[in-house]
């Protein structure tokens, strides 16, 4: 019988709860932590933004939802390190100085009549947004998706950088757009290019592999290899919406990292600094 390969200590910095979209408490997600044995664990609630209610914080759950990660650190404080986090969108209009640090990420497109639609959202949405926003070309919207990310990354220099292509999520092979096609090749590292200037660390993301089945972490090979190339790191990121996948996935993440030729990965801390690195077993 093959032995157990070895594990990298248990952590995510990407955990969403009943304050925003997730399902389950904040205080569920420690104690399974606790069970699974994490050494630390951030929460990234969506940040303030003023529109879509139902996916992000508003004025008084960001209030609510500072103070309940700040009373779990300090009632877990002699068995876990917990930290206190937002993802933040491109259109977001919350105050990082608020948290302990800040996932960047880009999940929605402005359409024509000034309404936002998130990529993400399902196989249909996309098509619409194709559509209406971009007068049916896929890779238009390929352009603008990757130009957003990569501006701002640079701009706001988040500490991690969220799911570089969740635009794929509900790419059907080659539809509604090829992902090796030129013109998505050139946005996508081009993004990189830029995004680089304003922060280096890219999580690698698994969380929609329980939640929607997905074909695999984000971002694909391709991109993470030439992330590598760029000089780029990598961490491990569950984007748990439920208890129970905390860590769902996260050997075909650690599996991503070889393959891409990733040695070393950093995670949350377990002290006062914010990172700690690790060798990929």
């Amino acid at each position: 019988m093959a032995s157990a390969a070895p594990m990298i200590a248990r952590s995510s910095p990407h955990v969403h709860t009943q304050f925003c979209d997730g399902r389950s408490t904040a205080e569920e997600i420690v104690q399974t932590a606790l069970q699974k044995g994490f050494v630390s664990l951030g929460f990234s609630s969506h940040a303030k933004q003023d529109f879509d209610p139902k996916y992000s914080l508003d004025e008084a759950r960001e209030a609510d939802y500072i103070t309940e990660i700040k009373r779990l650190q300090e009632k877990y404080q002699d068995q876990i390190k917990i930290w206190l986090g937002m993802e933040q969108d491109y259109y977001s209009t919350a105050d990082k100085n608020q948290f302990e640090y800040v996932i960047g990420s880009v999940h929605y497109m402005q359409m024509p009549d000034g309404s936002k639609l998130a990529v993400d959202s399902s196989f249909e949405q996309l098509q619409q947004i194709i559509t209406d926003a971009f007068a049916g070309d896929a890779y238009a919207l390929v352009e603008t998706y990757y130009q957003m990310v990569g501006e701002f990354v640079a701009r706001t220099q988040p500490d991690i950088i969220g799911h570089f292509d969740l635009l794929t999520k509900y790419n059907r092979g080659k539809e509604p757009f090829d992902e090796t096609h030129p013109r998505y090749v050139k946005a996508a590292q081009s993004a990189m290019q830029q995004a680089i200037t304003g922060c280096d660390l890219m999580e690698i993301n698994v969380g929609a592999l329980a939640r929607t089945g997905i074909k695999g972490p984000y971002p694909a090979l391709p991109l993470l290899r030439a992330w590598r190339d760029l000089g780029g790191q990598v961490i491990l990121a569950s984007d748990c919406h439920l208890a129970k996948y905390l860590d769902s996935a996260y050997d075909a993440g650690i599996a991503l990292m070889k393959e891409a030729g990733y040695k070393k990965a950093a995670m949350l801390g377990r002290h006062e600094e914010l990172f700690e690195w690790h060798e990929v077993p």
